[in-house]
């Protein structure tokens, strides 16, 4: 375990406060936040952070970013079992580089291997007495990864977002069709996993769970709108396998058989 305090020039544009690695890392409580910035960052085990009403699991590869005077208190999710590197810094021009939408504080997941490596790569390099221009640039290469994570995420959100809204698309144009989890994974490029999460995530709801949801709204439709139409042509008609499985799902969600929603319309 190495942590090291720093000189600090406040005159500089950045400049590094403390810097650990190979932490045993602590109970922390913090009613009233910490004066830096705050990287930390899992190496190993789990660590929870309670920040801004939310508590988040900090898993290896995991790491947040705290800003100034942010509350926060975060603790081993196991006595014991957590290890962690971190890094405090401050100076004007973290705002400038990260973005004035920089927020109160900000989780990152699976980090990349350069972000992820970077405290373990240039710490030993720092002590009590390094100079603090050179720490100055430190923090710049470390701000510049950071940046570049933070915007390759958000253009993976965009993506996501696109191809998420294709996926609803298809499913409102085919819902007559038999539709399976294989068959829109290979639509979206996702895997049915990865898929059903992002899905659920976006919309509340699993791609087949708003499927059903949507031949349902149909059928309503139908019931009311064409009743020259039998029970079971309406339940071929908006995709449903058969009549039986349609009666089913339709009265687990309203409670009443279709011919009664006929009748009660």
């Amino acid at each position: 375990m190495r942590v090291v305090f720093t000189q600090i020039n406040a005159h500089l544009p950045l400049y590094l406060e403390s810097i650990g690695y190979d932490w045993h890392q602590e109970t922390v409580m913090r009613a009233h936040g910490y004066g830096y910035y705050h990287w930390l960052q899992t190496t190993r085990g789990q660590g929870i952070c309670h920040v801004g009403g939310q508590t988040l699991t900090l898993t290896p590869g995991d790491a947040i970013l705290l800003g100034p005077a942010i509350p926060h208190d975060y603790w081993a999710a196991e006595a014991n079992q957590w290890d962690t590197q971190y890094l405090t810094f401050g100076g004007p021009a973290v705002g400038a580089i990260l973005g004035q939408n920089l927020v109160d504080y900000q989780i990152f997941r699976r980090t990349a291997p350069a972000l992820r490596h970077f405290i373990a790569d240039y710490g030993p390099q720092v002590t009590t007495t390094t100079d603090p221009n050179e720490l100055s640039l430190l923090i710049y290469r470390f701000l510049l990864l950071l940046k570049q994570t933070r915007e390759s995420g958000q253009q993976l959100k965009r993506q996501y977002a696109a191809i998420l809204q294709a996926t609803k698309q298809y499913l409102d144009q085919n819902y007559q069709q038999n539709l399976t989890n294989q068959e829109l994974a290979q639509h979206s490029g996702f895997s049915s996993q990865h898929l059903n999460r992002l899905f659920k995530q976006a919309y509340h709801v699993t791609p087949l769970q708003y499927l059903n949801d949507l031949r349902l709204r149909n059928a309503q439709t139908l019931l009311l709108s064409q009743p020259q139409l039998t029970v079971e042509q309406i339940a071929i008609q908006t995709g449903f396998s058969s009549a039986s499985y349609f009666i089913a799902q339709f009265h687990q969600q309203l409670q009443m058989t279709p011919r009664q929603f006929r009748r009660l319309h």
